[in-house]
């Protein structure tokens, strides 16, 4: 009684193992289908407010990203995709309303290689100093997941106005303000 029942269960867990292999098995367009069903990646939306005061004013800044859908999608070597972010910088002197702007990777495209105007995003944007006046801001667009990167000064007068230009010293410290 106990070897028919052991034979049994031998024979069930064989067929139910035999039709799990068959289920299991794919002809290789399923996993092609899959490799091209690679969702979009995107940085997290980020906000950081902080404050520095130069010579006898307050300056509050905001900067704010977002990843954007209307913004073409950059893809890698290979195939992952990469939806571009925005960032927002927004200044506040004194409690009232200094400067206000929308950086994308287009703001910064005649100062960029076709490589990186093809294949790299805007992904980075942080304070770097107060001095002279001026508020400098570093903002650098690379190649998605990369060390890869060109790196930018965003200039800001005590008029409101801006300068962009490329970062031909780029600090290489590490600052935990940089989003």
């Amino acid at each position: 009684m106990k070897s028919k029942s052991f034979l049994y269960i031998c024979l069930i867990t064989s067929v139910f193992c035999s039709c799990v292999d068959k289920k299991g098995q794919t002809d290789g367009k399923d996993l092609a289908r899959t490799e091209q069903q690679v969702s979009e990646h995107r940085m997290k939306e980020y906000n950081l407010t902080d404050s520095v005061t130069l010579g006898s004013h307050l300056y509050v800044y905001t900067i704010h990203r977002q990843a954007d859908d209307s913004l073409k999608v950059v893809v890698d070597e290979n195939g992952d995709k990469f939806v571009d972010n925005y960032y927002d910088l927004t200044i506040l002197k004194d409690g009232g309303n200094f400067f206000r702007r929308r950086f994308t990777k287009a703001s910064f495209a005649s100062q960029l290689d076709d490589n990186f105007r093809k294949n790299g995003i805007l992904d980075g944007f942080r304070f770097m100093s107060a001095k002279e006046g001026k508020l400098t801001f570093g903002v650098c667009v690379s190649f998605p997941e990369s060390d890869m990167l060109t790196p930018f000064v965003l200039t800001i007068g005590p008029d409101a106005s801006f300068t962009l230009e490329p970062d031909t010293a780029p600090d290489m410290e590490e600052d935990d303000t940089s989003v």
